[in-house]
């Protein structure tokens, strides 16, 4: 019998490591917002890759299912789908003019995470601590954190 923790990971996907270190870039790389018009994108524009989740399968390649000649490969990792409701335990669903909507008509509202804001990990602040420390606490070398933080 799986574990209440165990299943809940299987249900994002087949890795419960990238689960782990997908919860952590949320809290290493975004925020909750004291302005209620703040919102991240939960899909990419069709000319810029806006996204929470591109983002992460930049700098996490290892951690995302990727589509190779038309079939998933599914071995490990997240799909676009899994990684935004991790996200969305963090923060509220909210559909937004704001936010691209690739395969709706043009002029539709996209989804995105509502009060939802970027760290501002380059000021030398409380931010960039943050994101050290979370990224440090799931065992990513000081080297991959400073990557992370200058994207």
């Amino acid at each position: 019998k799986l574990g209440e923790g165990a299943a809940k990971s299987m249900r994002y996907g087949r890795d419960p490591r990238s689960v782990v270190v997908a919860r952590a870039f949320f809290q290493a790389a975004t925020k909750l917002s004291d302005d209620d018009e703040d919102i991240l994108p939960q899909e990419d524009g069709a000319d810029e890759k806006l996204s929470v989740y591109c983002l992460f399968a930049e700098l996490f390649p290892e951690h995302v299912v990727t589509r190779e000649g038309g079939s998933f490969n599914a071995k490990a990792g997240l799909t676009r789908l899994q990684f935004n409701k991790l996200g969305y335990e963090m923060y509220v669903k909210e559909q937004s003019r704001r936010v691209p909507a690739p395969k709706a008509k043009p002029g539709n509202p996209g989804y995105g995470f509502r009060r939802a804001k970027w760290r501002n990990a380059l000021d030398g602040g409380e931010d960039q601590e943050a994101m050290q420390l979370v990224l440090a606490s799931i065992g990513l070398s000081l080297a991959r954190v400073d990557h992370v933080r200058a994207r």
